[in-house]
């Protein structure tokens, strides 16, 4: 019986765990590769004076980071928390543009006890060229490259996913970038209160390239917390009317 007791705890508390979460693998060739090799290693949330959790005390790294985009912290709404600190030990990997690319999710103990995304909401992915990826602060120009949105009009395709999968546009410019995994956690009449767990890894694209980017942004300052996908607008909800919803930044840039 005791056995049995501490093994529902610990069921409990890995699912309360991974109802927040983060993506520390990047996957090349079909390959996932090792956590935090080529993504910025994220700081947890008591380390750091991030916008406080008003409803429960998520102090891990898998705490998200709250959508006010408050000056103070608009580097850990880009990359995640403090991940500026790690770029210079952050490794770079070689992508071959028109290849498929993803993220996969931080395992608890083992994927039988992975939960995957609990906080569904819409996966975007961004692209901004970097002179120096060791000193990138991600304050230079984005390109949204890829989006997973609402697959009904009551569920989200990112719902309990482990792994989220795009194409790098074939006709992307070479050079070095930084390539962001964006999925914020809308909110219902609550400003400032969006949940976003983002993640950025280093790559080279490699290609004959060709394309010309567009349109970017800076980033948060293209969002504004009453943005009807990061704030829902009437009809709009977490599970109803999303094949209403409209995603937040510009269009898709497909190559």
């Amino acid at each position: 019986m005791r056995a049995s007791t501490s093994l529902i705890a610990l069921a409990a508390s890995l699912q309360t765990a991974s109802a927040h979460y983060y993506f520390p693998h990047l996957i090349v060739n079909g390959t996932k590769t090792p956590e935090f090799k080529y993504v910025r290693d994220v700081l947890p949330a008591n380390s750091t004076s991030d916008y406080p959790d008003p409803v429960n005390a998520y102090n891990g790294k898998e705490a998200p980071v709250y959508g006010a985009f408050d000056t103070s912290y608009v580097t850990d709404i880009r990359c995640g928390r403090s991940a500026h600190l790690a770029a210079s030990k952050t490794l770079t990997a070689d992508i071959l543009a028109g290849s498929e690319v993803g993220f996969a999710i931080k395992t608890y103990i083992d994927d039988s006890y992975n939960f995957g995304i609990f906080h569904p909401g819409p996966a975007q992915l961004w692209l901004s060229k970097s002179e120096d990826l060791s000193t990138d602060l991600g304050d230079g120009e984005w390109v949204k490259i890829g989006y997973q949105g609402p697959n009904s009009s009551t569920t989200w395709s990112t719902d309990r996913a482990t792994e989220l999968f795009f194409d790098m546009p074939e006709s992307t410019p070479p050079g070095t970038y930084l390539l962001r995994l964006e999925l914020p956690f809308p909110i219902k009449d609550w400003p400032g209160h969006s949940q976003w767990y983002t993640n950025c890894a280093h790559v080279n694209i490699i290609g004959s390239g060709g394309g010309s980017p567009g349109p970017s942004v800076k980033l948060p300052e293209a969002y504004n917390v009453l943005d009807p996908g990061i704030n829902y607008e009437d009809g709009v909800d977490y599970n109803e009317g999303l094949e209403n919803y409209k995603p937040p930044g510009p269009e898709v840039w497909s190559g």
